[in-house]
């Protein structure tokens, strides 16, 4: 029995899943011209389309620069000139028919998976958590951590859900708050006041802020400010000459932004 154990413990279990779509980033590993009498090989596409989400297995291969041949140059190349130091062979065991190829493992576009899992267990399947989620994959761990997560050039995304800071800031240095349709927005006045549906609004939590793109007050009016006003579902914006009295005439191009 010792040895039947030794001999399963070769066989590979790191897996990966996918965080983006990876086509263009799973290669299969090909001859290509011969240089000099000298075979080169080259990094090509695997065929079809690679999404997110999608579960890699390795399998034991590996291309190593220096070591496997590459170009006439000894590098590993994909059909876009990109050179690749160290690659592992993986099979993608949520596509139909578990097809095999090349990932770099340190790209951005995988992310360690559990690496427990029985070797004989490939089945797309297996990566369904119906104790969680019974309409979804369970696709990678949560983080917990007092240390900082950092990103030079990526992105933090919430697909559902919230990002919450709950005694910390939302700090913003050097870039900028973008925000969508159901947050802020631009509109034009009709008679000096506009109501804009936004989902969500409350006349008690809400609050809603304006500025003006293009003033446009009306011959002989002058409008003194533009007033956003939230109430349930609704942010209304007016163009007051006084407190209480809406200057008809402004036809203002305004922008406006709320917060829950």
């Amino acid at each position: 029995m010792s040895s039947i154990a030794a001999s399963l413990q070769l066989v590979p279990r790191r897996q990966y899943v996918a965080t983006g779509t990876f086509t263009g980033h799973f290669f299969v590993y090909e001859k290509d011209a011969v240089v000099n009498g000298v075979q080169t090989y080259i990094l090509n596409n695997v065929t079809g389309t690679y999404l997110k989400g999608a579960i890699l297995r390795e399998n034991g291969r590996k291309l190593i620069k220096g070591v496997n041949p590459g170009n006439s140059n000894g590098d590993l190349v994909d059909g876009t000139g990109n050179i690749y130091t160290y690659l592992v062979g993986v099979i993608n065991t949520t596509a139909a028919a578990n097809v095999a190829g090349f990932i770099d493992p340190n790209c951005s576009l995988f992310a360690p998976f559990n690496t427990d899992k029985p070797y004989f267990l490939d089945s797309p399947d297996e990566v369904v958590d119906v104790t969680t989620n019974p309409d979804s994959q369970a696709i990678g761990a949560p983080v917990y951590t007092r240390g900082d997560i950092t990103t030079t050039s990526g992105n933090i995304t919430a697909t559902a859900g919230n990002i919450t800071a709950t005694a910390g800031n939302l700090v913003i240095g050097t870039g900028r708050l973008t925000v969508g349709a159901k947050v802020a927005g631009q509109t034009t006045l009709v008679a000096g006041t506009k109501a804009i549906t936004v989902t969500g609004l409350t006349a008690v939590a809400s609050l809603a802020f304006v500025s003006v793109v293009n003033a446009v007050p009306g011959a002989g009016n002058l409008t003194v400010s533009h007033r956003a006003v939230c109430t349930d579902d609704t942010i209304t914006i007016t163009a007051l000459i006084a407190a209480g009295t809406i200057n008809i005439a402004d036809v203002s191009v305004v922008n406006w932004f709320v917060v829950n």
